[in-house]
Order: C-alpha cells, then sequence, then structure tokens
C-alpha cells in the first residue's frame, strides 16, 4: 500500500504521513491529464469512510463532502479530495501512480476484497486510528 496525496497542509501533527507540501507540488504543467485522473481518483474503491467536509486549504475555493475518506485502487490510497486538487491546480503526482494508471489505461482495474480490506487497516493505523471492537464479547482464550 503506497499512500499519495497527503499533504502537511492538511494535517501537520502527523508528519511521517503528510510530510510533502502540497505547495511545492502545484504550479508545474500537470504530466497527466486532468480529466481522466480525476475521474480514475473518484472512482475508487471507498475503504474509509470519514464524514467531514474538507476546504481547499490553498485557497479556500471549494469544499469536498468526505474529503478526507480514503479510496484506493488496491495498490494506492488517497484522499476523496485529491481529485479536486488534481482538477484546480494540477497538482504533481507521484511518476509511479501516473505510470501504474496509465498502465490500466485511466480505469480502475480490479481489487480484491483482501488487498482493499489490508489497505484499509494499513491506512488507518498509519493516520494513528485504532481498531475498535465494539460491544463484541471479550474472548476468553
Amino acid at each position: 500500500m503506497k499512500m499519495i496525496g497527503f499533504y502537511c497542509e492538511m494535517d501537520s501533527s502527523n508528519p511521517e504521513i503528510f510530510r510533502e507540501s502540497l505547495h511545492e507540488n502545484i504550479g508545474k504543467p500537470p504530466n497527466y491529464s486532468k480529466k481522466m485522473v480525476r475521474n480514475y481518483l473518484d472512482s475508487g474503491y471507498p475503504i474509509f469512510d470519514i464524514t467531514e467536509t474538507t476546504v481547499d486549504v490553498i485557497a479556500s475555493s471549494f469544499r469536498v463532502p468526505g474529503g478526507s475518506s480514503l479510496l484506493s485502487d488496491g495498490l494506492f490510497v488517497w484522499r476523496a479530495d485529491l481529485s479536486m486538487y488534481v482538477e484546480r491546480y494540477g497538482v504533481a503526482l507521484p511518476e509511479e501512480f501516473v505510470d501504474f494508471m496509465g498502465a490500466n489505461d485511466f480505469s480502475m482495474p480490479p481489487a480484491s476484497h483482501e488487498s482493499l480490506l489490508k489497505a484499509s487497516v494499513a491506512a488507518g493505523q498509519a493516520l494513528g486510528f485504532r481498531v475498535d471492537d465494539g460491544a463484541a464479547p471479550v474472548r476468553e482464550d
């Protein structure tokens, strides 16, 4: 699992994950078609829902309901609001990710339930979420 599009302007309290600067990844011509990449990002498999609205951290020019929710293609994981940064600013994306999308004709490849579950758990742990067994009975082994 490879996490992309987690910028320090979005969360300065977790520098291990949110280490790149969004400001440093805009302003250059993108190495992709914005429309094709946006469609790809928006068609990702939902793996982690967060019910908050995010606001554009550059110019407050857009809002994304559930923007910090996570999507995946089985290999890469990104925030739901990344597609808006692609559309609005043409944010630079890792070459490996652009190549992967291109190898799949910018169509979401099939991903197994197992790979998506692993990505969800790994991303949740990386972001500091803990597994809550809820009201399940305590197992005594």
